[in-house]
């Protein structure tokens, strides 16, 4: 696997850190957030690099992209990639594949899969750590710094998901420097090769949180032989005679190879997930199940439900299916998705059912829900309602339900075609309010307030107040204070 970068920045001990320069104001639609509050500098987090090389007419091919997506503005806000009321909720709010943008669309751009962000070099210090420089354009208290890490062998080939990281070192309230920097030493990753490292950064003065994406080349550069497919999740015992299988497929769909474990006497799902991935590892020529170990390249079995991985060579773009057969024949579900309405103009919401799906066993159905864009109101249970605000240009929205019968999960997609508001002022918002607080643009994001108008957060620097739940003081058209951050429509 080949990784592009330019001109990368190598940090190890005893380096010389390079003064920060002053910022040039490259153009007149940059404006000072009044609410900015950091990134991370060394080594630079993504959307801080892209902010550094010409934010307005980007040369870096990964940042041209972010700028397709995104706009030049999420450049000239590097610091503020926050959300106002975390509350160390990061995993509840922040769905699979925007961890980098928090969720927020402004900042979908930096989101992108691609293999070639910029990523920096860096080495440990001779006691095996590392001191990461966040740069603060305020300062504030803080509750916990939480940093993560891919796994070993993950590929960035898709959307960062939660389970792709695993937490390398945390910290409590550490002092700003008179600089404006935190110095954050922490163990050095445990990986090698080139890896997202994903920073949290939670105050304890206030609700509000923030997020950081750095791409980093760790150790000697060099990338794993295994990409790592995921969790191998035995859900639930089986009994005698059960099957357990592998399957891989080649980048055309092709069957790669099978491997078949039967277990001869019932099992935990803890004992067989041991004694399958140990006939994987003995079989397979392209697979192997276990824990990692980042120094020997060793992949390792271990007797539990869900630590083992599942891992193959990385250089030959496997994808992975692993069945289970018991001797009881069970019959897989039905999944069914049934989505209202399925055409949107504008902001809306869509209701969501799982109710026709069935069992012919009579299992007990279980249900998972997600979507390449929006907010579900739960991601688990028979319905949902899926809450889309306004695109800037047309799109498709994909729902998928997965389906779960104790044994088989079965999964199906649905779509939403979405267009973006035509401007006429025929009642279009982004949300009703308080729906969505937190993320509102100043000058952009229109509301649905209590009384059935519509409110327009007000621009930069007054905006600000659009985000401060608190329905007593801002509540649009009702609160004390409305109209310090609300313009009536």
């Amino acid at each position: 696997m080949k990784f592009n970068f330019k001109k990368p920045r190598l940090y190890m001990a005893g380096a010389t850190l390079p003064l920060a320069l002053p910022l040039l104001l490259l153009s007149s639609s940059f404006t000072q957030n009044a609410s900015a509050h950091g990134s991370m500098e060394v080594p630079e987090s993504r959307i801080y690099n892209c902010f550094l090389n010409n934010p307005e007419n980007p040369t870096d091919p990964a940042c041209a992209a972010a700028k397709e997506v995104g706009g030049t503005q999420a450049f000239y806000d590097w610091n503020e990639v926050n959300l106002a009321n975390a509350n160390s909720r990061h995993r509840e709010l922040i769905p699979d594949g925007q961890l980098c943008s928090a969720g927020r669309s402004k900042y979908a751009g930096i989101d992108l899969v691609r293999s070639d962000w910029q990523a920096t070099p860096i080495s440990p210090k001779s006691d095996g750590t590392f001191d990461f420089r966040f740069y603060a354009a305020a300062a504030h208290s803080t509750k916990d710094w939480v940093f993560y890490v891919t796994r070993q062998g993950y590929t960035g080939t898709e959307p960062l998901k939660w389970d792709d990281l695993v937490e390398f070192c945390r910290l409590g309230d550490i002092p700003v420097g008179s600089d404006k920097r935190y110095t954050l030493n922490c163990p050095f990753p445990q990986v090698t090769g080139k890896h997202v490292i994903y920073t949290t950064w939670q105050r304890d003065d206030s609700t509000e949180a923030f997020y950081v994406c750095t791409d980093v080349i760790l150790g000697d550069g060099g990338s794993s032989p295994w990409a790592d497919e995921g969790a191998l999740n035995a859900q639930s015992d089986l009994s005698a005679d059960s099957t357990v299988t592998l399957r891989l497929f080649n980048s055309a769909g092709n069957d790669q190879e099978t491997v078949t474990y039967t277990l001869s006497s019932d099992q935990t799902a803890a004992e067989w997930a041991l004694s399958f991935a140990q006939q994987v590892n003995s079989q397979s020529q392209y697979a192997r199940i276990g824990l990692l170990d980042p120094d020997s390249g060793n992949i390792n079995p271990v007797q539990s439900s869900t630590d083992n991985r599942i891992y193959t060579q990385a250089d030959l773009n496997l994808s992975v299916q692993v069945d289970i057969d018991t001797p009881n024949s069970n019959t897989p579900p039905q999944a069914v998705l049934n989505l209202s309405p399925d055409s949107l103009t504008g902001a809306g919401s869509i209701a969501l059912s799982a109710a026709s799906s069935t069992d012919a066993d009579g299992d007990t159905l279980t249900y998972t829900w997600s979507t390449s864009a929006g907010s579900l109101s739960n991601t688990t249970g028979v319905e949902s309602t899926l809450q889309l605000s306004a695109p800037s240009a047309a799109r498709t929205v994909t729902v998928t339900l997965a389906v779960f019968d104790g044994t088989t999960t079965v999964t199906t997609t649905g779509t939403v075609s979405q267009q973006p508001s035509d401007g006429s002022g025929g009642g279009d918002y982004d949300y009703v309010y308080p729906d969505g607080i937190g993320s509102y643009v100043p000058g952009e994001t229109v509301v649905q307030g209590s009384d059935g108008a519509l409110y327009q957060c007000r621009p930069f620097p007054y905006g600000q107040w659009c985000n401060i739940n608190s329905a007593y003081h801002y509540g649009p058209g009702t609160g004390a204070n409305w109209e310090d951050a609300w313009i009536k429509q």
